[in-house]
């Protein structure tokens, strides 16, 4: 079989593949191809996030998701039971996921009955300097190695988004980064169902 590419030969039938070919593989792998920043599709207008409602009678209870803000401060989604909840999986290092940060935060001052979490794949300085940078209102928990997204069904990558229904059933999960009509679309959605 023949090497990876950028691969460098150690030996017989040995390959080493550079740190940056590595880097690029990992990003490729979880990040996926939504809005960038070049693209301006952080705020409204067309994106490139897939969209899976799920009617009410079908919708599976979100797990159980209970972490650490950067701070410390111990974050329980099941104490935001009752409200229209936006969980979104997020890491720094992924464009994506930077480029709807604004469009997260927005809708967030926008609608103040719906509750929002974040969970953020990095250590807690990074995701503290983050969270800071793009003024982000609603609390973010930490789970660096994924371990709280591996009990999600289907985040097959960074960015993802999932609204939750008043009473914790999943009711739509967003592949990509998403934009405020994204959002909007799904949020007076529910709202109607109530």
């Amino acid at each position: 079989m023949p090497p990876m590419t950028g691969a460098v030969r150690r030996g017989p039938g040995r390959y080493v593949v550079p740190m940056l070919v590595l880097v690029a593989c990992l990003c490729l792998a979880d990040c996926r191809t939504g809005a960038t920043a070049a693209d301006g599709n952080a705020g409204t207008g067309p994106s490139k996030a897939r969209l899976t409602f799920t009617a009410p009678g079908e919708r599976r209870p979100a797990p159980q998701t209970i972490g650490l803000t950067p701070a410390g401060q111990r974050v329980d989604l099941a104490a935001l039971r009752g409200r229209i909840t936006v969980v979104n999986f997020w890491a720094s290092w992924c464009p994506p996921c930077r480029a709807e940060t604004p469009a997260l935060v927005r809708t967030a001052h926008q609608r103040p009955t719906v509750a929002f979490l974040g969970v953020s794949k990095e250590d807690a300085d990074t995701a503290a300097t983050f969270v800071h940078d793009f003024a982000v209102p609603y609390p973010t928990i930490v789970d660096r190695y994924g371990t709280l997204a591996a009990r999600w069904p289907g985040v097959p990558g960074l960015p993802t988004t999932y609204v939750l229904d008043p009473h914790g059933g999943i009711a739509a999960r967003f592949i990509a980064g998403v934009t405020t009509d994204d959002l909007d679309g799904v949020l007076d959605r529910l709202s109607a169902e109530t």
